[in-house]
């Protein structure tokens, strides 16, 4: 799924709720870098990155999945080069939307602030496109759960 397919998908966070409770994770993400790609409504697109940023990612790019149920994140340099910093656990458990298997990623209660209360979800929209739902702090979170896509690099 390409940043022009992304489109497709809901733009309410209601609908993309919607289509993540359709999908259905049974593995962990391949390695390798994913982009981000904001997606529902404009008002959220545009706040995102900011919100990202005043948590410390600025220039935030995405994820790197390893094959050992780990992760970090990405930022962009000026450059463009990509900078790994804040390292994840990855695992396959519960979501906190609807209690079936989903992709969880989290930093641990050892992580900084705000990140040790933040946990993304995803599942695969297809082969290289993964519907990440962000919650904060409880599983009461899902009413506000923030939706984004991981689009892996080619």
């Amino acid at each position: 799924m390409t940043t022009r397919d992304t489109d497709a998908l809901p733009r309410s966070i209601r609908g993309l709720q919607q289509r993540f409770r359709t999908l259905h994770a049974d593995a962990l993400p391949a390695a390798g870098a994913y982009r981000a790609v904001f997606v529902g409504p404009a008002a959220l697109r545009a706040a995102a990155p900011r919100a990202i940023a005043l948590g410390g990612m600025p220039r935030w790019y995405g994820k790197r999945f390893a094959d050992d149920g780990s992760a970090v994140n990405l930022l962009a340099d000026a450059d463009g080069t990509l900078r790994e910093v804040l390292p994840m656990r990855v695992a396959l458990e519960p979501s906190w939307l609807d209690d079936r298997p989903a992709i969880v990623v989290s930093y641990g209660s050892n992580g900084p602030v705000p990140w040790r209360w933040v946990r993304d979800e995803f599942r695969p929209v297809d082969d290289g496109t993964l519907l990440g739902l962000t919650f904060v702090a409880a599983p009461a979170s899902r009413i506000a759960a923030s939706p984004f896509t991981l689009v892996r690099d080619a």
